[in-house]
């Protein structure tokens, strides 16, 4: 009797569980992982920024009778160029346009605009919605008499889009360029092999377009502060429920949450995030998603800044380990932050499976007065590069390809007392150097952040 009662307590208890498990999963709270959508969307940092917002040139040169006047990302005059550029590309139709083979013989250019990445242009893009698909690398800007003309060059092969422009569009054109100020604009040259020293034994090519400064310079040393990052709402932007995830304190105060699928570092000076089970995936969006794609992840991993551009961008692997690459640099008037680590973005059709954000910012506030430094005239720089690649590879073969001379900032890993400290970033055949600005000292990649 006594056991019989027992199991019909045990019955009334397994069916009221029962029933309580039904109600729960009808009216009770879901399951983190199916709350993912929901949760992720009410975090979005910020918008994504559209293409037309997103894709901007490296640099735009203009033309004058001695040189030319460089213009970069974070300079008044630089975002008025390629807006009036920008907008003129969108608006332009086959009615406001005439197809002409090439400018005579004679015009002048004015300008060229250096696109990075490439400017997608074609049905359903916000660029000559017109014309046949293309992927541009330059736009070129030329004049004769009142006529001016846009050139626009295809990535990868000798095509280009010629396009006569119409009076009122020249005109305007004009007037911005009469507008363009250069009282503080510092000459440059474009480099080719005859401007080049020639050491003896070494062979040097120019592989890309290449401007110097031929006039002496000067550069702040910038005090500098890296981004703060808010770690509650960053952590929600990669796990559905970050208090499920493992902790680990690393010595230098670094945090690392894992779940065991992917996991997120945080530091001081920026994060690092990896998923390694995406990254075996293959790439079947077209580049103009891809860019979007890129431009929805930053927004929502922590936004855009201002004064960061996207400055690469490229399909990597093949098959069903590719990827595409995206990454990101800060400017101070004009001139880039690069560090050890950029802010960069791997990603597939599984999703983002590498991301690493590492920002500084300048504190006019504390910038200090008196810290400019001269900058060493690039050939010497590329001297002191070249002697460099001399002793650390004798069996070196020519010829040698000289891909960059830049001027920037590097922040040295000096912790709580973050400075931008002018470098020359020389880049020859694969190889990076990074020399002050002043003195031409070698740093070292584990010296900087």
């Amino acid at each position: 009797m006594i056991i019989e009662n027992i199991k019909s307590v045990l019955l009334f208890l397994l069916f009221g569980l029962s029933l309580l498990l039904t109600y729960q999963l009808w009216y009770g709270d879901m399951p983190a992982q199916l709350l993912q959508e929901d949760v992720y969307e009410n975090l979005m940092v910020e918008e994504p920024r559209s293409l037309e917002n997103l894709l901007m040139p490296y640099f735009i040169a203009v033309n004058v009778e001695d040189g030319f006047y460089i213009f970069k990302k974070g300079e008044t005059d630089y975002e008025s160029l390629w807006d009036e550029l920008s907008n003129t590309l969108q608006r332009i139709s086959s009615d406001t346009i005439v197809e002409e083979a090439m400018p005579p013989e004679g015009s002048r250019k004015l300008l060229t605009c250096y696109l990075q990445p490439d400017l997608p242009v074609g049905k359903g893009l916000p660029w000559l919605e017109e014309a046949s698909y293309a992927e541009i690398r330059t736009i070129e800007l030329y004049s004769n008499n009142d006529r001016k003309w846009l050139i626009l060059a295809e990535s990868g092969n000798k095509n280009t889009i010629n396009l006569l422009l119409s009076p009122g569009i020249a005109e305007h054109f004009s007037a911005l360029l009469d507008e363009v100020s250069t009282e503080d604009k510092k000459l440059h040259a474009r480099l080719t092999a005859d401007h080049l020293p020639q050491p003896s034994e070494v062979d040097l090519e120019v592989e890309v377009p290449i401007y110097v400064p031929v006039e002496p310079l000067f550069m702040d040393e910038l005090a500098l502060k890296p981004e703060a990052i808010e770690h509650d709402l960053i952590l929600k932007t990669f796990f559905v429920d970050f208090n499920m995830a493992r902790i680990i304190e690393e010595k230098d105060g670094g945090l690392i949450y894992t779940d065991g699928e992917k996991g997120l570092r945080l530091t001081e000076t920026g994060l690092e995030y990896s998923a390694p089970q995406k990254e075996v995936g293959q790439v079947t969006v077209t580049y103009p998603e891809a860019l979007f794609n890129s431009s929805s992840l930053i927004s929502y991993h922590g936004g855009w800044p201002e004064n960061l551009r996207l400055d690469g961008f490229s399909l990597s692997g093949w098959g069903r380990v590719a990827y595409y690459n995206a990454s990101w640099c800060m400017f101070h008037d004009g001139f880039p932050i690069f560090t050890n680590q950029p802010t960069t973005a791997l990603f597939n059709d599984n999703g983002l499976f590498y991301y690493a954000r590492f920002i500084f910012f300048t504190d006019n506030a504390i910038m200090e007065e008196g810290k400019q430094k001269p900058v060493t005239m690039w050939y010497d720089a590329l001297a002191e590069a070249l002697d460099l690649i001399k002793e650390q590879n004798s069996k070196r073969n020519n010829p040698l390809l000289l891909e960059e001379i830049s001027l920037g900032y590097v922040v040295p890993n000096s912790p709580n007392n973050y400075r931008g400290v002018p470098v020359w970033r020389i880049t020859i055949s694969g190889e990076t150097f990074t020399l002050t600005a002043d003195q031409l000292d070698l740093l070292e990649e584990e010296d900087l952040i």
